[in-house]
């Protein structure tokens, strides 16, 4: 007596094998695209708060300077998590409330993501003692 594997759980081979390496190598595009978006992310999100702590070390007389840099940082970081989003729908992946949480990506950088990053001005950054709140305790809605 043989015992093999029930149909549903045997490796099938592919009708069109050229067509299934195509299918491999693009989905392996995809997610390499999605790990440089990623890091681009990451980079930008970092970027976006040193200039938030320029921004809040700056004199009254460099302010201005240092708000235009902060407008240009966010949105940046708004232009790359838009793309890492869309990647992300690409690959498959519907859910981002963890992925932006482990991130700790700022409320308005989520809010104002995509076209609406330069329609419309971002509030200055937050004062250090609120910034130090994790991104979880932020996206929380009020009790």
């Amino acid at each position: 007596m043989t015992l093999r594997l029930p149909e549903s759980l045997r490796r099938r081979q592919p009708d069109d094998p050229l067509g299934e390496i195509f299918r491999e190598e693009a989905e392996a595009e995809r997610i390499a695209t999605l790990v440089r978006l990623n890091k681009a992310l990451a980079s930008s999100l970092q970027r976006l708060q040193a200039s938030a702590r320029r921004f809040h070390e700056a004199g009254p007389e460099t302010r201005e300077e240092a708000r235009r840099r902060w407008r240009r940082r966010h949105a940046e970081a708004c232009e790359a998590l838009w793309n890492v989003l869309i990647q992300r729908e690409i690959c498959g992946l519907r859910l981002h409330d963890a992925f932006l949480r482990e991130f700790e990506v700022p409320r308005s950088v989520h809010l104002l993501m995509g076209p609406v990053a330069t329609a419309i001005d971002p509030p200055d950054p937050l004062p250090p003692a609120e910034a130090a709140l994790t991104a979880n305790d932020r996206m929380q809605p009020p009790a």
